[in-house]
């Protein structure tokens, strides 16, 4: 297969020096980017090892997920572009693939958005699962069912004789046809994490001016109080946002200049190699934000905070049963040596044997 639809697949040549630097160039940071996914699962499954409690969390588990898929997404992208696949159905199978493990990353990162919005702003109890199983099956139905036309639609109907004939130039029916299908739903995932994103935002703002009030007035007959700060809703809402803050970020930096790089190449009829390059960087820093919403997620920070605590704590007391040991031998050793002096002293006092 030489080409592969320009939406997601980078399709690069070898007829030119800089397709060729493109190529080895995207090989080696997909490489990079599946590494950083693959590193960020493990984690997340030592420290669930560790923690067991941890799998509790959907936010967690859909995370874990979601890097399994990047890992993926990543290593289908390099047997994408070295592999020569002619036939149709391959092709649409390749297609499939690759376009569902980036689409479905980006619809459960926006499905954590939602679902904290629906906890903290509409207060949904966390302990319900209808709520978890409709957002779960709405973001894998948007996901999934609009890139399933790779699988049943025609190779005609959108201008090609063959789906392995997808260009980065396309055609009208190759524009509109990869816009229907793919542009439209990544777009909409990110719009939809920014309205969410801006509405806890909101209510964070007018939390903490209540909140402010509140303490204002409780200082007036009770004194100012540091730890009342410290745990005010506001305060906790704050860093609660700044953990998810990187789940409407993936699908606007690493998928947005994607498809505008396709309009470009349509209406320009012309490749541009150093937006390209960019692009290529781009859909890489999927794996990064992901993996910094794992890593930074206030459940697994502190599953690892217990853990690296109960460490030190059994450190602390191994340190201290070998000191009582040492102490003990020490002990034990002089009184050896009383014994010794004593038995010494006794054996010269005694009289002389004739």
């Amino acid at each position: 297969m030489n080409h592969l639809a320009r939406i997601d697949v980078v399709s690069v040549g070898s007829q030119t020096p800089s397709e060729r630097a493109l190529k080895t160039f995207s090989i080696i940071v997909y490489t990079f980017s599946s590494a950083v996914s693959l590193c960020a699962f493990v984690y997340g499954i030592l420290v669930a090892h560790y923690q067991p409690r941890l799998w509790r969390s959907s936010i967690f588990r859909v995370l874990l997920v979601a890097q399994a898929l990047n890992f993926i997404r990543f290593i289908l992208r390099p047997v994408a572009i070295y592999t020569n696949i002619n036939s149709d159905f391959g092709c649409r199978i390749l297609l499939f693939l690759n376009n569902a493990t980036t689409i479905l990353p980006v619809n459960l990162c926006i499905y954590c958005v939602i679902y904290l919005q629906l906890v903290v702003f509409h207060k949904v109890s966390p302990t319900k699962r209808w709520p978890r199983a409709l957002l779960l099956t709405a973001g894998v139905i948007i996901s999934l069912v609009p890139i399933s036309m790779y699988l049943f639609i025609r190779s005609r109907a959108v201008g090609l004789n063959s789906f392995c004939d997808l260009t980065k130039i396309p055609t009208h029916k190759e524009y509109v046809f990869i816009i229907c299908v793919l542009a439209i739903w990544e777009y909409l995932a990110g719009a939809i994490g920014i309205i969410s994103i801006l509405t806890l935002a909101y209510h964070i703002a007018r939390t903490r001016r209540e909140t402010k009030r509140a303490l204002f007035a409780s200082a007036q007959y009770y004194g100012p109080s540091d730890s009342i700060r410290r745990n005010t809703n506001a305060e906790l809402l704050n860093k609660t946002l700044l953990s998810i803050i990187w789940f409407p970020i993936t699908p606007i930096i690493s998928l947005w200049l994607n498809i505008l790089l396709l309009t470009i190449n349509y209406y320009t009829r012309r490749v541009f190699m150093w937006l390209e390059f960019i692009n290529v960087v781009l859909l890489a820093l999927q794996s990064f934000f992901l993996a910094i919403a794992l890593i930074v997620n206030p459940s697994v920070r502190c599953a690892y905070t217990e853990h690296a605590k109960q460490k030190q704590h059994e450190k602390a007391e191994h340190g201290a049963a070998r000191t009582r040991n040492n102490n003990s031998a020490g002990y034990a050793l002089s009184q050896l040596h009383t014994l010794d002096s004593l038995s010494l002293d006794e054996f010269s006092n005694s009289p002389a044997l004739p």
